[in-house]
């Protein structure tokens, strides 16, 4: 898979190719004492690209578990496109409907400054 540069809240430079992810992290963080739900904000990619933020992502190599991480990129904000999900046909909706799948995984720092920035938003979760 390919991995660009977030950095700006958009897709970037092309930093490297890298294995597909086998594992995604969940769009929930604590945070003294409380859950929040982290979201993406914004339009990004085309109309059939599908956007989300995911605190961590990996795969398996020789039974280790390998995180895809900003930092091995040189960059504070990754992203990258796990592949075309297709959505099984509905009796009156015979044609397949299908849309690309895009995270993005920030440092600590970067989540931080692009929650203030409005790049990501953190909601309260019950």
């Amino acid at each position: 898979m390919k991995v660009f540069d977030f950095t700006n809240g958009t897709k970037g430079e092309f930093l490297a190719e890298a294995k597909v992810v086998q594992h995604t992290g969940g769009w929930l963080v604590q945070k003294n004492g409380s859950t929040f739900k982290v979201k993406l904000t914004g339009s990004h990619g085309g109309p059939d690209d599908r956007w989300s933020w995911v605190s961590n992502a990996g795969h398996t190599i020789n039974g280790e578990n390998v995180n895809i991480r900003p930092e091995d990129f040189g960059v504070e904000a990754v992203c990258f496109c796990i592949g075309e999900i297709f959505h099984q046909w509905h009796p009156g909706h015979p044609e397949a409907e299908s849309h690309w799948c895009w995270h993005v995984i920030g440092t600590t720092e970067w989540n931080r400054n692009a929650c203030k920035a409005g790049v990501l938003k953190a909601t309260k979760h019950a």
